[in-house]
C-alpha cells in the first residue's frame, strides 16, 4: 500500500459582486481563471495529478473540463461536491439586501446549525452531503494523487470532518479562512487503519 494524496482547491474568484455563490451558476472572473490555472499547475509540480475531481458548478466544472481535456486524466463530477444552498440568498449581491434582511444573515453567521437561509439547506444537510461526497474520495485507493476542485464550504466541512471537529462551531466559517484558488493537502500513509494526515491549509501561489 503506498501514500495517497488528495488537494483540495477552491475555485478562483467569480465574475460578480460579493454576494453567497451557493448554486448559483456563475463563471469565474477573468483573473479568477487566471488565478486557478496558476494554482493548477503550482499542484501539478508539487505531485503529478492523476485523477481530477469537480463539483458541478460551472465555476469548478468548466475549468476541471478543461484540465483534464488538456492532460488527458479521468475527470469525476460529483454532485454532493456543490456549495451550501443559500435559498432565498442565493445569488442576491449584499449590496441589495433589504435591511430586514441583515439580522437573520448575523444570525446565521453567528450560529449556522441553527439558523439557516430561508428555503434554504441547513448545515446538517450540508454537512451530510459533503460527507457523502468525503466518503467517495478518500475510499478511492486506486488513485495516488486527486485534485478535487469545490468550494470554501465544502472545503471546511472536510477539515472538520478529517480532524473530527465540531462542525456546529461557527469559528469554523468565521475564522478558517480559505481563499479562492488556495489549496489544502490531504495525506494518506502507507500503513493499513493510517489516519488521515492535513499537511497544509489555504495555500496559494503569491
Amino acid at each position: 500500500m503506498s501514500k495517497r494524496f488528495i488537494t483540495l482547491l477552491r475555485h478562483g474568484k467569480v465574475d460578480g459582486p460579493a454576494a453567497l455563490y451557493g448554486h448559483t451558476d456563475i463563471t469565474l472572473s477573468a483573473q479568477g481563471n487566471t488565478d486557478l490555472f496558476t494554482a493548477i499547475t503550482t499542484v501539478q509540480q508539487q505531485r503529478p495529478i492523476t485523477h481530477i475531481i469537480s463539483s458541478p458548478l460551472i465555476r469548478c466544472a468548466q475549468p476541471a473540463q478543461e484540465f483534464a481535456e488538456a492532460t488527458q486524466l479521468p475527470l469525476q463530477i460529483i454532485d454532493d461536491l456543490k456549495e451550501m444552498f443559500f435559498g432565498h440568498w442565493d445569488g442576491i449581491a449584499f449590496d441589495q439586501f433589504d435591511e430586514a434582511h441583515w439580522p437573520a444573515l448575523h444570525q446565521f453567521w453567528d450560529a449556522p446549525a441553527s439558523a439557516h437561509a430561508p428555503a434554504g439547506e441547513t448545515l446538517q444537510q450540508f454537512v451530510a452531503r459533503v460527507m457523502r461526497g468525503w466518503d467517495l474520495i478518500a475510499n478511492n485507493t486506486d488513485a495516488e494523487h486527486q485534485l478535487v476542485i469545490c468550494h470554501g464550504g465544502v472545503i471546511r466541512i472536510i477539515i472538520a470532518l478529517v480532524l473530527n471537529l465540531d462542525w456546529r462551531n461557527a469559528a469554523l466559517f468565521k475564522q478558517l479562512h480559505i481563499d479562492y484558488a488556495s489549496h489544502t493537502r490531504i495525506e494518506f500513509g502507507d500503513m493499513a487503519n493510517s489516519l488521515p494526515i492535513i499537511k497544509w491549509i489555504g495555500v496559494i501561489k503569491e
